[in-house]
């Protein structure tokens, strides 16, 4: 009895045993086959406008920058502003010595009174010669002088009149020497010829200022432009008046707006490429000449194309294919492709308006893989 109380026991405890590892492996199986699938992120296809662009280096310049020279050289005796300050039309730079210019000027002067002076009393004498004239013409007609003595009369009225001529041009002489050293003298005070920012500044308190070299460079900063060099397969896609983004690192990573203003008719002899300037707002000042610029300019643009992501679009067995969801599995479709912007693609063929396109986990399903979408729209 306890033998086969025993026997019994053991089969009781196997068959338990069995049972028990038998349902562990059908779940286990279970979970498996709910597990084996392969997670996506999916993009409804849909029409979309497409803008490819060009991106070029470029570098920002003064569309007015000033450098000037003073017209005659002289020994700096003050400045009245530093590299960054901003000028108005008009503005003192900086003087230059006028003691010299002063000696001249006051000479000049005193030549202008001399000649004045010689020309007044000139014309006084004609004055009264001519009146002398008239009483003697009288009495020239009466016969109570003679001819010889009325003609050297009229002589000495036409000799005083040249004299006149000829003071009065010495007057005019003396005033054309005034005004020129009087210039010469204004010439020592250097103002600025237009309104801008001081970008260089190039004399020293007690040193000469030179017509060899600019003493003071203006530019204005709310006048910049962007000079680009583009190939000839790219001129004819462009035209003045379109826009472009430049994005200029030194001045902070915000977009600028930007207008093409400008395109060469022809290339540069030396690189042969064609010269482009974008005008670009600078209202902030933050952008400086000189500073390194990228600017994207549109080259193409669709409307109401079908587009997909990009990545969307992988190369299998010399095909370009998209997956697309259908009842939770990838199904693969030939496409062919049209305008590619880098970030997103024309199809052409192949696909559907509204189809789930993969765009993430694309390289890892096949056809008729299991797939979960877990992120993306699906709509």
């Amino acid at each position: 009895m306890k033998l086969r109380f025993r026997l019994l026991s053991t089969a009781l405890i196997i068959g338990l045993t069995l049972t028990v590892t038998g349902c562990g492996s059908q779940a286990a199986q279970t979970v498996v086959e709910e597990e084996s699938y392969i997670p996506v992120e999916v993009q409804s296809a849909t029409a979309r406008t497409l803008v490819e662009t060009a991106i070029f280096s470029g570098k920002a310049i003064s569309d007015q920058e000033v450098s000037i020279v003073p017209k005659m050289p002289g020994k700096v005796t003050g400045i009245n502003v530093k590299v960054g300050d901003k000028v108005q039309a008009g503005q003192v730079l900086f003087t230059m010595d006028t003691v010299d210019l002063q000696k001249s000027v006051d000479t000049a002067m005193i030549a202008i009174k001399s000649a004045e002076l010689s020309y007044q009393m000139t014309k006084d004498s004609l004055d009264s010669a001519k009146e002398n004239l008239e009483r003697q013409r009288a009495l020239y007609e009466a016969g109570a002088i003679s001819k010889v003595q009325f003609e050297g009369m009229e002589d000495q009225v036409t000799s005083l009149e040249n004299n006149l001529k000829a003071v009065q041009l010495q007057m005019e002489q003396a005033q054309l020497g005034y005004n020129q050293a009087y210039d010469a003298m204004s010439d020592m005070t250097v103002t600025a010829p237009v309104s801008g920012t001081i970008a260089a500044l190039n004399v020293v308190v007690g040193q000469m200022a030179s017509q060899a070299m600019a003493a003071v460079t203006i530019t204005q900063l709310d006048a910049l432009y962007v000079s680009l060099s583009v190939p000839e397969n790219i001129v004819n896609t462009l035209k003045v008046g379109q826009e472009a983004t430049v994005i200029i690192n030194s001045a902070g990573e915000k977009e600028i707006k930007g207008v093409l203003t400008s395109l060469a008719p022809a290339a540069n002899a030396q690189t042969g490429l064609y010269p482009v300037k974008v005008t670009i707002e600078n209202t902030e000042n933050l952008v400086k000449p000189g500073m390194f610029a990228k600017v994207e300019i549109p080259t193409k643009t669709k409307e109401n194309v079908l587009a997909v992501n990009s990545e969307a679009v992988v190369l299998k067995n010399g095909e370009y294919i998209v997956f697309v969801v259908e009842e939770e599995r990838a199904v693969a479709k030939k496409v062919r492709s049209g305008l590619d912007t880098g970030a997103e693609v024309e199809i052409l063929e192949g696909l559907q308006t509204g189809e789930q396109v993969v765009v993430k986990g694309q390289t890892l399903v096949e056809q008729g893989s299991k797939v979960k979408v877990v992120g993306g729209s699906e709509s």
